[in-house]
């Protein structure tokens, strides 16, 4: 039962189903007011951004030094960003109000469905509402070719939905474990049987990059498929922001298909899964979620597009991002906190329980420093205290984080 209750506490499904269900039964789960599977730690929408994200931001009328959110490249209110969406929405309007398996397709949307192509090099690829989405996408696009889907326990909620949707039998194996998932293979699978894995490619409450070598390896004895959802890892990791796949030296295509989402480093919105040809017609064909809904905003979709590009054409931010993540992890080792060596933009450490970790964040905010507690998909019953770093954080900045908490802690 430990593994349902864990699924149902991370799925928009089980939080749903505890709605329908005796409050005993919710409360067990962890999915009442403040316990486990409470998103808000308790609180009740308690900080409302007032002006765009940055090292600097405005929450609750207050400027603040910000280490919350994913912008890792502080682009989502990009002067060249905005000016393209305004275009496109002067031109187009809001969105096409169809489907793209009828009347909704644009020149915009084909542009940049091209440019993902051409970023991640790949055939082609599809674009799609929501990064929450992709591992749905993936499932069921993967869906008619497999026939049980092996879970990382940890996965982010997004990713126990998209393998739930799959609608095949649905297996855990422990956090980063190639060995068990190779157990989990061997005791499950009946002779001739596919496994499709799912998994993140960088798990969001800790930063940690999934092993994909290995488990790619494990999958080839079954002719099975990994499926990585690198919502934090595409614009951020490997040599040319391709992700986990490239900074772990591995090709995505045949048994590698991988998503991301426009919404963190591009500074735009939406998910995509890049491919094959082959592979992307088949999820145009047969994901509901594809050619049930209408199309992505057509201005979301023209600043997404500039993001994109302007990742592509500044290298140097991802070496800045580096550093900077770097300097933070260093003067947390001096502080006592040991958050690893990961070149991920999240940094994130526990104290003795969740009453200390909220008093650190309440400090900090009368400091005029934000950063994020949360109970998240990964992160212990007490939740975690997390810095994400940004490009754009001077050295000076990182260095006053560090010496309010050296106060703190």
């Amino acid at each position: 039962m430990r593994i349902k209750r864990t699924f149902l506490r991370g799925s928009a499904l089980g939080r749903f189903f505890a709605s329908c269900v005796p409050r005993g039964f919710s409360e067990e789960l962890g999915l009442g007011p403040a316990g486990p599977g409470d998103l808000s730690g308790g609180r009740s929408a308690p900080f409302v951004m007032t002006g765009p994200p940055g090292p600097e931001t405005l929450i609750n009328g207050r400027r603040y030094l910000y280490f919350g959110g994913t912008g890792y490249f502080g682009l989502q209110a990009h002067q060249d960003m905005v000016r393209a969406g305004v275009k496109a929405w002067r031109k187009y309007g809001m969105h096409s109000a169809a489907s793209r398996t009828g009347f909704g397709n644009n020149p915009v949307l084909s542009d940049l469905e091209k440019r993902i192509a051409e970023y991640f090099g790949a055939g082609d690829s599809v674009y799609f509402a929501s990064g929450y989405l992709s591992a749905l996408f993936m499932a069921q696009g993967m869906a008619g070719r497999f026939d049980a889907v092996f879970v990382d326990e940890n996965s982010h909620f997004s990713v126990l939905d998209g393998a739930f949707s799959a609608r095949k039998p649905l297996l855990f194996y422990r956090h980063m474990d190639p060995s068990d998932l190779r157990a989990r293979l061997r005791a499950e699978l009946k002779p001739g049987q596919r496994p499709l894995v799912v998994t993140d490619g960088v798990f969001p409450a800790f930063g940690a990059i999934a092993p994909v070598r290995e488990l790619a390896r494990e999958l080839e004895p079954y002719d099975g498929a990994l499926c990585l959802d690198d919502a934090h890892g595409v614009g951020v990791l490997g040599e040319n922001g391709r992700g986990t796949c490239e900074h772990s030296g591995l090709e995505p295509g045949g048994g590698v298909i991988m998503s991301g989402t426009l919404s963190k480093a591009f500074g735009g919105y939406g998910g995509f899964v890049p491919g094959t040809p082959e592979l992307i017609s088949r999820i145009r064909r047969t994901v509901g979620a594809y050619g049930g809904t209408n199309c992505v905003p057509v201005p979301v979709a023209a600043a997404s597009a500039k993001g994109l590009e302007l990742v592509r054409s500044h290298p140097e931010w991802r070496r800045k991002l580096r550093h900077n993540v770097a300097r933070l992890r260093k003067g947390m080792k001096k502080l006592g906190f040991d958050t690893g060596d990961s070149p991920v933009p999240i940094v994130a450490w526990t104290l003795s329980g969740a009453d200390e970790m909220k008093k650190v964040q309440a400090a900090l905010l009368d400091r005029g420093i934000a950063v994020a507690y949360m109970k998240y998909s990964g992160t212990p019953d007490c939740g975690v205290l997390r810095a994400s770093v940004f490009s754009s954080h001077t050295d000076a900045q990182i260095d006053r984080l560090l010496a309010e908490l050296s106060g703190l802690v």
